[in-house]
This record gives C-alpha cells, sequence and structure tokens, in this order.
C-alpha cells in the first residue's frame, strides 16, 4: 500500500507510537497528513494510507460508494479485503517503522472512518493488535451485526476490544453522512460490547468535517491514550 510519513519529533527512551490514518473518498495518503500531524503526539509515527481504489471523480477511496449507501460489492467483498490490508500493514508496522506494537492507534475520516470501525470489530491476529481507533464522520456497517453477511463472517467476540478506547465524532449538521448514523454507531457498538471504552462527541455546527471542537477533543484524547509524556506523568 501507498503511504505518506510524519517520523515522531520527541523521543521519551520508548519505541514511539503508531498512528495510522485512512483518509476520505477521493483523497489521498496527504490529505490527512497535515492536520492530524498537528495534533499528534510528537513522540509518535504518523502514517497514512492511500485506500487501494481509484475514486470515479479523482482520488482514491477504500470500497465503492458511500458510507451512508455502500454498493452491494462493498458489503460483500472490498471493505473486507481493504480492511485486511490494514490489519496485514500494522502486523508489518513494529519491523517497518520501529514502532511499539502495544501502541497502534487507528484513525479515519469518512470512508475511512467506516473501515476502522470495520477494522475493530473484525478478528485480530493476536489480543492487542490495536490500542485504540478514531472514527470522524464514518459508519458502523449493521451487516457487521448481521448473521449469514459477509461481514458478520469477520465479526470478533467483543472480549478483544477489552483494552481497546475507541473515539467517535459527527457533526450534527453532516449531510454526506448524516449524523443520525453517528448516534447510531453509538448505539451498535455499546449494545456489542458493553462497558466499552467510547467517548462519543457531537459537534452541534460542523458539517462532513473536522472541525475545531472535534480536533480539540481529539487531542486531549492524544494526551490520554497516546502520548509518551502523559503516560509518564500517570
Amino acid at each position: 500500500m501507498r503511504y505518506a510519513v510524519r517520523a515522531a519529533t520527541t523521543s521519551f527512551g520508548a519505541a514511539p507510537a503508531l498512528i495510522l490514518l485512512l483518509h476520505g473518498t477521493g483523497d489521498n495518503e496527504q490529505g490527512l497528513l497535515g492536520a492530524i500531524g498537528q495534533l499528534a503526539p510528537p513522540d509518535a509515527v504518523v502514517v497514512s494510507l492511500r485506500g487501494p481504489l481509484q475514486a470515479p471523480f479523482g482520488g482514491f477511496r477504500w470500497f465503492e460508494g458511500y458510507s451512508s449507501a455502500p454498493e452491494q460489492i462493498a458489503l460483500d467483498k472490498t471493505v473486507g479485503s481493504s480492511s485486511d490490508a490494514v490489519l496485514a500493514f500494522i502486523e508489518e508496522a513494529p519491523a517497518k517503522f520501529g514502532i511499539d506494537p502495544k501502541r497502534v492507534f487507528l484513525l479515519g475520516f469518512s470512508q475511512g472512518a467506516t473501515l476502522v470501525w470495520t477494522t475493530l470489530l473484525s478478528r485480530w491476529s493476536r489480543p492487542g493488535l490495536i490500542a485504540g481507533g478514531l472514527t470522524l464522520s464514518g459508519r458502523l456497517f449493521p451487516e457487521l451485526m448481521q448473521a449469514g453477511t459477509p461481514l458478520y463472517a469477520r465479526l470478533a467476540d467483543p472480549t478483544q476490544l477489552r483494552d481497546c478506547a475507541v473515539f467517535a465524532s459527527h457533526g450534527a449538521q453532516d449531510s454526506v453522512t448524516p449524523v443520525a448514523i453517528g448516534r447510531s454507531n453509538e448505539r451498535l457498538f455499546r449494545d456489542w460490547a458493553p462497558g466499552a471504552d467510547l467517548i462519543y462527541k457531537e459537534d452541534p455546527v460542523a458539517g462532513h468535517e473536522i472541525s475545531k471542537a472535534v480536533a480539540a477533543s481529539m487531542s486531549q484524547w492524544f494526551r490520554r491514550y497516546v502520548s509518551g509524556a502523559s503516560k509518564g506523568d500517570q
């Protein structure tokens, strides 16, 4: 997979965390890197992946259609294959980037957020493969919980996320992936994994975007869960 990297700029004497970025439809590996690179803790390596499929209007995507209206081939095949590619990248990341394999975090926007949800709920090769996920304006596909679907065949036991922290956000004025989907994501996830470490935020004035309010909440989340400095201060 093609990717772009922001190296860690500060070291606290331990292997750095990895923040893996998944962009939205029509974007590329550079799209999220600038903004999220500024928010991310300086002791983390930030890697932004490029989606494997060409988007019809330019750029790249992770599956056909949109989070709010996926094509059937996406639900049957492509969402799962893209998630498998992300999981394989995570497996290779410690050797490739020198990161701590116990401190891998996923962050996705729009289609990328939908892929983060899918990857969090898919069966992993080992416990603790992913330490946390941030899902911004995406969708947790209900098909993951519907017996007999290809996505359901991927579904892990909810205990897999016992030590995994999740941050989800949505703009209340989102016309691309409506806020009702964000609220459904929260319900589905809490029903599937009661007691899971989930923070859900809505920005009442934001559309389909990473707003300043969401960015501020993400910065707090990074300091709490990712930053080596804050972990050392606890």
